[in-house]
């Protein structure tokens, strides 16, 4: 089977979420929602949002359980090859984290023999409310029953009126949700239940009016208020959580007061990646109601998910079509990258990076050509983006589909076009995504979901297969006859050399 039921029980929306949702439709306010259960209405300094009573679970209601003190701390001596991203997973923290703990403004200038303050792991499971199905969470085949442009057609929220500039171009803000969903391969329905239960910039009130905090995905960083971050932070910290739960085995929530929790063994990665989001923004007794918010959100927009739910991939029994290296049988390449972000730092460690022969270094379009790893058609993308769908059906959210990056526009095969294994498609260079140095990024998708390229279903290119290792960029190729090469910013034949 490709697909698998969630490892976690069906939980039914409750009664919060039903009287929120009630709350949504009709125009009432979240607090009129609170109050009908019993909750506390007084004031926040926190825009659009309003307190709750938080009731313990042995205690009468309104007894607020006590945050536990922050978790024991430890220090970690920086290694050649760490980076800031590879040490936050290994002790199941975040990026942010690791810097406001430390003082760090940048989180690439660390070096080696840099101490760094890291947090014991947690000694305690988060919540077991489980607020979204698997399978709902990745843009993939369902979600080609949803068009956010004919849902928000005649929509009245702050998010359908937004315009705002994006790489030099006007974008409303529909379409910059539709964007963000489509690079990350995250359903749109979910960022906007986020987006509506942080911020109220989805939906209006019966008098037309709600207020909104100006910073739509809840992350109150005056350097990233613009939808585009805000969207762009959202969706790869939802995708952190989703993989690290399901590729990298990093299953702990670090919250806003700097309680860590570990996720709920009953979680699924989607319910766990919600949890994930919202944790980085909520203290300990926030992040129930806060789960409760976006529940009914989802439901009072887009209804039930737990209804029909979709089934997610089950990655083992994924059978990727065989692939040929994406380059002459002449030539030799050299693999700068092991396993790492296929979008993101967040999602699956689903690429590998290579570096066309020839003396140039830096940025240049080089005169090699990246060539078809499959019979497929090309679909179009953005800047210096190559899409190649193996089973030709036109779409990017089902089937397998293979991501280039970083081709040059000049000679880029253009969508449409059928293409043969073999064939010429591109040229590495440095357009699109963020990068110092002309290669080629190679990623795979199947049913939308980022596949990582050493895990359960591995790359293999003409022979080669992908091993990584605990840290983005490290890990290996290993031929069928027994050559092993291992990925390196260097050119040595014997060491990272690939031919065939």
């Amino acid at each position: 089977m490709l697909y698998s039921e969630p490892v976690f029980a069906k939980r039914r929306v409750g009664v919060l979420p039903l009287l929120v949702a009630v709350a949504f439709v009709f125009g009432a306010t979240l607090a009129f929602a609170r109050l009908l259960r019993g909750g506390d209405d007084s004031p926040t300094n926190e825009p659009g949002r309003h307190p709750v009573s938080v009731r313990s679970i042995d205690g009468p209601a309104g007894d607020a359980r006590p945050s536990p003190p922050p978790a024991a701390q430890r220090r970690y001596t920086i290694r050649p090859g760490d980076t800031l991203s590879t040490v936050a997973v290994r002790f199941g923290t975040t990026i942010e984290s690791l810097m406001e703990q430390n003082g760090l403004f940048n989180a690439d200038a660390i070096y080696v023999g840099q101490e760094l303050v890291v947090h014991d792991p947690p000694q305690r499971d988060g919540p077991d409310r489980a607020v979204l199905p698997d399978g709902a969470f990745v843009r993939g085949p369902a979600s080609l029953e949803f068009d956010a442009q004919t849902w928000f057609a005649g929509r009245r929220g702050r998010l359908a009126r937004h315009r705002e500039l994006v790489d030099g171009e006007s974008m409303r803000g529909p379409d910059i949700v539709v964007r963000v969903a489509r690079e990350f391969s995250v359903d749109a329905r979910v960022l906007l239940a986020f987006v509506a239960a942080r911020s109220g910039w989805v939906v209006v009130d019966r008098d037309g009016y709600m207020p909104a905090s100006d910073f739509a995905a809840g992350l109150e960083d005056p350097a990233r208020e613009s939808l585009w971050h805000q969207l762009n932070w959202l969706a790869d910290r939802l995708n952190g959580g989703y993989y690290d739960w399901k590729t990298r085995g990093n299953r702990v929530l670090t919250l806003a007061d700097g309680v860590r929790l570990a996720g709920h063994p009953s979680l699924g990665p989607g319910s766990f990646a919600i949890q994930r989001a919202l944790g980085l923004q909520s203290k300990e007794v926030e992040l129930l109601p806060r789960l409760e918010d976006f529940a009914a959100a989802y439901v009072a927009l887009f209804g039930d998910p737990w209804t029909d739910a979709p089934r997610a991939v089950n990655v083992p029994a994924v059978s990727f079509p065989a692939l040929g290296l994406p380059w002459s049988r002449r030539e030799t390449w050299w693999m700068t990258g092991g396993p790492h972000g296929g979008w993101g730092d967040g999602s699956a460690w689903a690429a590998m990076d290579f570096v066309a022969p020839g003396e140039q270094r830096g940025c240049f379009v080089s005169p090699a050509s990246a060539r078809a790893v499959a019979d497929g058609l090309v679909l179009e993308g953005g800047e210096g983006e190559l899409w190649l769908d193996l089973d030709a059906d036109g779409l990017r959210e089902t089937g397998p589909v293979v991501l280039y990056l970083h081709l040059a526009a000049e000679g880029r095969a253009e969508p449409g076009t059928m293409v043969s294994a073999g064939d010429p498609v591109g040229h590495p260079s440095c357009e699109g995504g963020f990068s110092n140095a002309t290669h080629l990024h190679l990623a795979r998708l199947y049913d939308g979901e980022w596949l990582a390229a050493g895990g359960a279903a591995p790359m293999e290119l003409d022979g080669w297969r992908a091993e990584g290792t605990s840290r983005p960029y490290d890990g290996h190729l290993i031929h069928e006859d027994g050559r092993e090469r291992e990925a390196c910013e260097c050119r040595l034949e014997e060491h990272n050399g690939i031919g065939r």
